[in-house]
């Protein structure tokens, strides 16, 4: 697997957490670049732990018949005194398993350190309703929900003691691809959405192991209808008009989420991910491909890399000593800090 070629790693220290992780990278010029989370950074000098309290089931959608019915549900975790805070909306990874309770720990741990945590359950339309509607019509609709989901937050998180003016996406594996497509894509809301209005801005994006190359049923399905595919990517948004922070963040530990590339590169499902352009070649170029592997880190500094190119500021973040699935108190650390701090 290619290592990381650039490594920003902020701040591996929360208050009360005592981490003392180191992370190797690469640095720019070729060079090892180690860097000790003690001394390259200051621990984050948060307030002290806040008391909050928890809204269960705000109904932000009432669902419909792609849905079977199932209401758009969210969770608020919010400080019970000061304010207003700043909001984050958490989108949970795969919507055929998971739900809104994911990232409760995470959650919780943002908003004692003052923000407003809205958690929504989202994508889970039928699969009876995605085959009649066609792939791409099913993901505008899953789209539209995700900024339901934002506009909803913004509505209502002054009742929350938040401000609605500054708002952080952040969301794990296809949360994180929800994350890039309702922060970066032109979409209007739900036509049912319980907030009426247009879709709104946000002020910064935290895509955690987002499957910027991955993901899907990447042979059969992209070679059926790489069209298709391509509407759920978050390539096809980036006109460089946003003047948003994107930090990429991406696990250490090589998970089971890495593909081998065929001999042949261009018969491999890479030759059909893209449209626009030849992707093999680019990554090829980009040195990608040297091992023959693709994976999610890889994938992350892909996307960092594009990122960068189309003139969006952010960083790629390194979680130490996480796993896709178990972060781990280093790699949580992590995440909440680079979520406190997104907008810079």
């Amino acid at each position: 697997m290619k290592k990381l070629a650039v490594l920003t790693l902020v701040g591996a220290l929360l208050a009360g957490c005592g981490s003392e992780a180191a992370s190797q990278g690469v640095a720019a010029d070729g060079g090892a670049a180690t860097t000790t989370a003690a001394s390259a950074q200051v621990a984050m000098t948060a307030p002290d732990v806040m008391p909050t309290a928890i809204e269960e089931r705000l109904i932000y959608h009432p669902g419909g018949e792609a849905f079977a019915a199932k209401a758009g549900a969210v969770d608020v975790i919010a400080p019970t005194e000061g304010g207003p805070w700043p909001t984050v909306v958490v989108f949970h990874g795969d919507p055929r398993g998971a739900g809104r309770q994911w990232h409760r720990s995470d959650a919780q741990l943002i908003a004692e350190q003052g923000r407003v945590v809205f958690l929504p359950g989202w994508g889970h339309l039928e699969p009876v309703a995605v085959t009649e509607m066609g792939r791409q019509a099913a993901w505008d609709l899953s789209v539209a929900e995700l900024k339901c989901a934002v506009a909803f937050a913004k509505a209502r998180t002054a009742e929350f003691g938040g401000d609605p003016e500054h708002i952080t996406l952040y969301g794990l594996s296809a949360g994180g691809n929800a994350v890039l497509m309702a922060g970066l894509v032109e979409a209007e809301p739900l036509e049912t959405c319980a907030v009426a209005g247009p879709a709104v801005s946000v002020q910064a994006l935290v895509p955690i192991d987002a499957d910027w190359v991955l993901g899907g049923s990447w042979d059969s399905t992209l070679s059926e209808s790489p069209e298709a595919f391509y509407s759920m990517t978050p390539w096809r948004a980036l006109d460089g008009s946003q003047d948003i922070p994107i930090h990429v963040l991406v696990t250490e530990i090589v998970g089971p989420y890495t593909r081998n590339v065929e001999p042949d590169a261009a018969a491999s499902w890479l030759s059909y991910r893209h449209p626009d352009i030849d992707l093999v070649a680019d990554l090829t170029a980009r040195g990608f491909l040297d091992d023959r592997e693709f994976g999610l880190q890889e994938s992350g500094e892909y996307a960092h890399q594009i990122l960068t190119e189309g003139g969006y500021d952010g960083s790629l973040v390194l979680m130490p000593g996480s796993a896709h699935a178990s972060w781990g108190e280093a790699g949580t650390a992590v995440v909440v800090e680079t979520v406190l701090n997104a907008e810079g």
